[in-house]
C-alpha cells in the first residue's frame, strides 16, 4: 500500500495494532444512526435496502469502523488482528 492512498490521514496514530471483530451495525441511539468507515468514509447504517454497509469490522466498544475492502488493504499495515466473536 502506497502512503499517497487518499484513504491514509492519520489513522497509524490510533488504529496501529488494534483488535476488531466482524460486527453487524446497530445504531447506539434514534440521534446517532450512522458511523462511517475510519479510511473511504463509507457509510454504516442499520437501515437495509440503502447503499450504506450494514456489517464490517469494528473496535472494542464499536469505537472506530472499517469497511471490508479497507480492512483487506490495510490489515497488513496496521498489523491488525481479528478477535473471534463469542458463539
Amino acid at each position: 500500500m502506497d502512503d499517497s492512498d487518499w484513504r491514509l490521514r492519520g489513522q497509524d496514530n490510533y488504529l496501529t495494532g488494534a483488535v476488531f471483530h466482524h460486527a453487524a451495525y446497530h445504531a447506539p441511539s434514534s440521534e446517532w444512526d450512522h458511523e462511517h468507515c475510519e479510511f473511504c468514509w463509507a457509510k454504516f447504517m442499520q437501515l437495509e435496502g440503502s447503499d450504506s454497509l450494514q456489517e464490517g469490522y469494528a473496535t472494542e466498544g464499536n469505537r472506530n469502523w472499517v469497511c471490508p475492502k479497507c480492512f483487506e488493504d490495510f490489515q497488513g499495515r496496521f498489523g491488525w488482528t481479528i478477535r473471534q466473536s463469542p458463539h
